[in-house]
């Protein structure tokens, strides 16, 4: 952040300390607080005020029923006057009952503003600089997280820039550009493009929001989690399947399951899964030994960009957070993936991005293997639209063309191709 934001806002966080997730040391947190300073420089977790007049507040907020993540103000880093109008959150939760045994649910994230769950942790993030006088931000992205900023922050008045892979989805480029974001494609990696923004936000001055960097991402990701409770009748599915690239939206699962538990208002904490991708399996391959010894080859190119990172910037935390919920992590190929993402449009409605539907490809493979139980609530996260990416459903060039007075030649139901 800025020196001259700096001196003239004061720190208006809720909270004023956060811990390290690898050494577990204390931080008097700030707005523009990173990395712990420890050898292996850790990511920070806000700590939260989890007294019964936390809980009372948060019960309070919950009755004014705001349709938004603002609803849960209570456990949010500032004020719900920082956030925007956007309507951010409160994504519905499908109950399909049951579903080859299961009781299965589907959050579907693409009602976000964006498309996708990055809009929560960019809201989060957004609101605090707002809070704080931050006109400039900035992100690396592999396209979701750049879109999402770029959207919540056109409606902040804040400017953005972002930098992403040279491959990103034309799609979500489209979408980055809408929002008049400054765009700069780096000829690399995602990885490329996070060490480029860190090195641009420190001698630039510009606010980071990407994963890992900025804490509060997470903030507003753990929303999802109160959602799912409270949706469920303040009651804990028995799975919640993540998509996992970085592990952000998974440790911010866990971290809002654990304060519902902290507060009284949850008895218990689902089983978390992460599902990967096999291009991009190091979260399985380190929480799972088992996996690694049978993953000697991974393939090196993956439908699933969203979730394709080399370097998963909250390991530490997405490992601690499949420890502490008895969870699991999956890998699964593209072909499992594209036949998710047809699955979940054509039996469910819901049409989401090859990388979202490999938590659904995920949850088929744990059911086969008998590891998510008959009669076990499942709640599988659709984290973005399948409008931002359509190469797992590609229109064929050659449906037919028929002339406008061919009713015989329709076909109904079972016969259509």
């Amino acid at each position: 952040m800025q020196g001259p934001d700096r001196a003239r806002h004061a720190n208006r966080l809720r909270w004023k300390q956060a811990n390290c997730v690898g050494c577990g040391r204390w931080h008097d947190i700030g707005p523009d607080s990173s990395l712990c300073d420890c050898a292996k420089q850790e990511n920070l977790s806000v700590s939260c005020d989890l007294q019964p007049a936390t809980r009372a507040a948060l019960l309070a907020s919950v009755e004014d029923n705001a349709q938004s993540l603002w609803r849960y103000a209570p456990l949010l880093p500032v004020d719900r006057a920082f956030g925007t109008r956007l309507g951010v959150g409160w994504t519905p939760l499908y109950d399909f009952g049951d579903y080859r045994g299961t009781r299965f649910f589907l959050k579907d994230e693409a009602r976000n503003p964006s498309g996708s769950l990055k809009d929560r942790a960019s809201e989060a993030v957004v609101a605090v600089a707002a809070a704080h006088g931050v006109t400039d931000v900035i992100v690396a992205s592999t396209g979701n997280a750049a879109a999402s900023l770029a959207c919540i922050g056109a409606a902040a008045g804040i400017k953005v820039t972002v930098l992403v892979p040279r491959t990103i989805p034309g799609a979500k480029l489209t979408q980055i550009m809408a929002h008049g974001a400054s765009i700069y494609r780096v000829d690399g990696s995602y990885d490329d493009a996070y060490a480029l923004a860190r090195t641009v936000s420190l001698a630039k001055g510009l606010y980071n929001r990407s994963t890992g960097l900025n804490p509060f991402t997470r903030e507003g990701k753990k929303t999802c989690a109160f959602e799912i409770a409270e949706q469920l009748g303040w009651q804990a599915p028995d799975w919640v399947i993540v998509p996992t690239g970085d592990g952000n939206i998974l440790s911010g699962i866990w971290k809002g399951f654990h304060e519902l538990v902290a507060l009284d208002l949850l008895s218990s904490m689902p089983r978390l899964v992460a599902a990967q991708s096999a291009a991009s399996d190091l979260i399985t391959r380190r929480f799972d030994p088992e996996w690694a010894r049978h993953a000697n080859n991974p393939p090196h190119h993956t439908i699933a960009d969203s979730i394709t990172v080399a370097q998963p910037r909250d390991l530490t935390a997405a490992l601690a957070a499949l420890s502490a919920s008895r969870g699991t992590a999956v890998a699964v190929d593209d072909d499992e993936i594209v036949a998710a993402t047809r699955m979940m449009a054509s039996r469910f409605g819901v049409f989401c991005e090859p990388s979202s539907a490999a938590g659904f490809a995920a949850f088929e493979r744990l059911r086969e293997r008998g590891v998510i139980a008959p009669q076990d609530r499942v709640v599988c996260l659709s984290t973005g639209t399948g409008l931002k990416d359509l190469r797992a459903v590609p229109a064929p060039d050659n449906l037919p063309v028929i002339s406008p007075d061919a009713w015989q030649e329709i076909s109904i139901g079972g016969d259509r191709q």
